[in-house]
């Protein structure tokens, strides 16, 4: 069994609350976008880079830095996603918003398709469960939106 760690980010844009997601090659559902940490590389660094390298977008983590400046943001949670082989992907997961929200979207090879969904059209696409609930969490926690 192998483990690696990725981080990924709920990219959601204030002004209109559309959710940024891609469509995943392998599994043919939408996902935040995300991907391996690479070495000598931060958590953060990691989840602004693969937004940007997936969509195009540049965007700024939320969320608190604890307890001291110079610590990192305080990611929403760790997830475990287990492989058929038995491996093992530690992603650690953020909330961002958009530096550029009106910028162009930029599909990379990674996925199959791109785009902002609001809330409700979640319900109507291939999603993974957790996906809604942390949208949901992400909506009420630093957004003020409840359903």
């Amino acid at each position: 069994m192998t483990r690696h760690f990725c981080a990924s980010a709920f990219v959601i844009n204030p002004e209109n609350l559309k959710i940024l997601l891609v469509k995943h090659g392998l599994y043919d559902k939408w996902v935040q976008p995300g991907g391996h940490i690479e070495d000598d590389e931060t958590p953060e660094e990691a989840a602004t880079r693969e937004v940007f390298e997936e969509t195009g977008i540049k965007v700024s983590l939320i969320g608190e830095r604890f307890p001291r400046e110079d610590d990192m943001i305080r990611p929403l949670g760790i997830q475990c996603n287990r492989k058929e082989n038995g491996d093992k992907h530690f992603d650690i997961i953020y909330a961002a918003v958009p530096n550029n929200p009106s910028s162009d979207l930029l599909l990379s090879d990674e996925s199959t398709g791109i785009g902002w969904f609001s809330r409700d059209e979640l319900d109507k696409i291939e999603v993974f469960p957790d996906v809604k609930i942390t949208v949901d969490y992400i909506l009420k926690t630093y957004f003020g939106i409840h359903d």
